[in-house]
């Protein structure tokens, strides 16, 4: 059993880390853009037994405002078929306002296309869900995200292109 009397670390000073000091700060979140279309209700909500295909597409981007101040937006979209018409549409722009910290250039856009949407995306997906529900279907579960995965496919992309060029 461990002794209440030690601390986990002996022998090291704790430094008081400020936001100033964190490499990645998001200090306002808000809805860019929100839009729900559901073109069969009530016929599909009422007259359909069956679950409609959804694909969902999901991105992210970022725009300077200022002086290592940025705009980061998450674009959510989900497209509802069932044979071959539209059931639903739902599309979210989640934004979020980003300080970045005392980091080197090569960090800052990986903090922004990596890090700030993992943080927003909890946050958007709930809002998605609750659309789709709000819309008179069940709630929209969507998976984590590896948004590295779609940073490295997005970074691959645009190498091939300058490459061909």
């Amino acid at each position: 059993m461990a002794d209440h009397g030690e601390t986990p670390i002996e022998n090291e000073e704790m430094s008081d880390i400020t936001i100033e000091d964190a490499p990645l700060d998001i200090t306002h979140q808000y809805i860019k853009d929100l839009s729900f279309e559901n073109p069969q209700s009530p016929r599909f909500i009422v007259e359909a037994d069956a679950t409609p295909e959804i694909a969902i597409h999901i991105n992210a981007k970022s725009k300077p405002i200022g002086d290592r101040r940025f705009e980061v937006t998450l674009l959510l979209e989900a497209n509802a078929r069932y044979n071959e018409e539209v059931v639903f549409v739902a599309e979210l722009h989640y934004s979020g306002h980003v300080v970045i910290g005392d980091v080197d250039d090569e960090h800052i856009q990986p903090l922004l296309l990596i890090e700030a949407p993992r943080l927003l995306f909890p946050f958007a997906r709930q809002i998605l869900s609750d659309t789709v529900r709000n819309g008179g279907f069940p709630p929209l579960l969507l998976n984590p995200v590896d948004f590295m995965d779609i940073y490295a496919q997005g970074t691959t992309v645009t190498d091939e292109d300058e490459q061909t060029d």
